[in-house]
């Protein structure tokens, strides 16, 4: 799941396996303050959502690549999103 805040509101990408190489990704979209939906990045988030859908899927491409040997979180540029995630799994394994 991912959530993106915005000026308007919230837009939540919800990815789903279906198998080993597909997902399907939905998108649900909160607006709180309708007057604001025109501006910043989420005015046009259809589009703001296929060009993020076009990155992952180049992404995952380079992971199958025989010339990729790291991790799944760059560690420069993901130390947070790492960090989000196993708080994130120490709370669900909690609970």
């Amino acid at each position: 799941m991912m959530f993106n805040f915005y000026p308007w509101g919230l837009s939540v990408n919800i990815v789903k396996p279906i198998n080993r190489h597909q997902t399907r990704v939905s998108f649900i979209s909160y607006i709180y303050d309708e007057s604001k939906i025109a501006s910043g990045a989420g005015a046009a988030l259809d589009k703001v959502e296929r060009e993020d859908e076009f990155v992952v899927e180049g992404v995952h491409q380079g992971i199958q690549s025989s010339a990729y040997k790291t991790g799944r979180f760059s560690p420069k540029m993901e130390k947070g999103v790492h960090h989000f995630h196993q708080l994130l799994a120490r709370y669900v394994n909690e609970s």
